[in-house]
């Protein structure tokens, strides 16, 4: 993803941090010290602040042990997972694929929010151990709040409303029930839209009342929902419209070709100025040796454009670059989406056999509506 830094991986999953992460990580560690300071007033202002961030730190990792807890058993399911991004809203577990049966859906869906129970009950339990009320005032105050914020993070959760966990609940449940998928998403979608409502609406009730930038708070938690509800529905309905569709069904054939031998001059003038493509395969007898794209073009100092060629500038392939025709086109999309590029080369045998764009799948989509398919 755009804009995160890679931690590392756990069990084959890759796990990153998005930037707006680093907001609420100071943002939490702010409120938390601000607490202690009320709650426990004899610590020191270093004491105050390590603990703040040693509990907020604790609480992102049982963020990321929720999340942690539905890849491992989406990929114990055969449901693809990229990795795991924690960011400002907590966390997303990135799929590649989607449940194929409501059962499935309902394994992966619950083991979030009983993760975060589970945390909950544990610290509760530490709590105990350690004399609750009894205990120092740091160790009272740290433990009980962990165990409160697993649990209202689990409670939260399983709010009916796509796509929260609770969401996914009621998807399963629709979608046992009707047999129809695309139905069980678009009322889970909707309770999904309402509950983002909701929440925006006591936010903005809060806001001009006396609750202030908690109130703000729950507006942008609210549209947050909201429009994540909108694009899963829209993200199912595409995987429907897509569905059983390959990538040599709606690639472009033919593909333009730049010799590695030709310069940039000629590049630019016989290929990106006259056809306004954006990128180009440079290829010999349909062998791609990697793509010369404009962005990479403005890189070379313009003097050198006449006697610099493709070849020696062109931008190595990814194995995510290429795809065999018997791919299915939803997989092209995703792959164009994480890779945030326009295109995918097809190619089998190792021959270029044509190009598959984002332009090619809306194209088709756009007739297939037409058609009423």
């Amino acid at each position: 993803m755009h804009g995160s830094v890679h931690l590392g991986r756990i069990a084959g999953i890759s796990i990153d941090l998005h930037f707006t992460w680093f907001i609420i990580f100071a943002l939490v560690a702010l409120a938390i010290s601000t607490t202690l300071r009320q709650e426990v007033p004899d610590l020191e202002i270093g004491q105050r602040w390590g603990l703040g961030l040693g509990m907020t730190l604790v609480f992102f990792i049982s963020l990321l042990l929720h999340e942690l807890a539905h890849s491992l058993v989406a990929k114990r399911l055969g449901i693809g997972i990229s990795g795991i991004t924690l960011f400002v809203f907590g966390g997303v577990s990135r799929m590649t694929s989607e449940p194929k049966t409501a059962a499935d859906e309902l394994k992966m869906a619950i083991v979030g929010p009983g993760t975060s129970a589970g945390l909950g009950v544990i610290f509760y339990a530490l709590w105990y151990v350690a004399g609750g009320r009894a205990a120092p005032q740091a160790a009272d105050f740290g433990l009980s709040w962990l165990a409160r914020i697993n649990l209202y993070l689990a409670a939260f959760n399983l709010i009916p409303g796509f796509p929260l966990d609770g969401g996914r609940v009621l998807r399963a449940i629709v979608w046992s029930a009707t047999h129809d998928l695309n139905h069980a998403t678009y009322i889970a979608s909707i309770a999904g839209q309402g509950f983002g409502y909701f929440l925006m609406v006591v936010g903005a009730a809060a806001f001009f009342t006396r609750v202030g930038l908690g109130g703000l708070w729950f507006i942008l938690i609210g549209w947050f929902l909201l429009d994540a509800a909108r694009s899963s529905y829209q993200q199912q309905m595409l995987q429907s419209a897509l569905s059983g569709i390959r990538v040599r069904d709606i690639m472009s054939p033919n593909v333009i070709t730049i010799p590695p031998d030709t310069t940039l001059q000629q590049s630019v003038d016989e290929y990106f100025l006259r056809l306004h493509h954006a990128a180009f395969p440079v290829a010999t007898n349909h062998h791609v040796s990697g793509i010369l794209s404009l962005a990479h073009v403005r890189q070379i100092p313009r003097e050198q454009w006449p006697f610099t060629r493709a070849g020696d500038v062109v931008e190595p392939l990814q194995p995510d670059d290429l795809m065999a025709p018997d791919a299915d086109a939803l997989d092209a999309l995703t792959t164009m989406a994480s890779k945030d590029s326009g295109r995918v080369l097809v190619v089998d045998g190792g021959a270029l056999v044509g190009i598959v764009s984002r332009t090619d799948i809306m194209r088709f989509l756009r007739t297939k509506m037409a058609l009423g398919g």
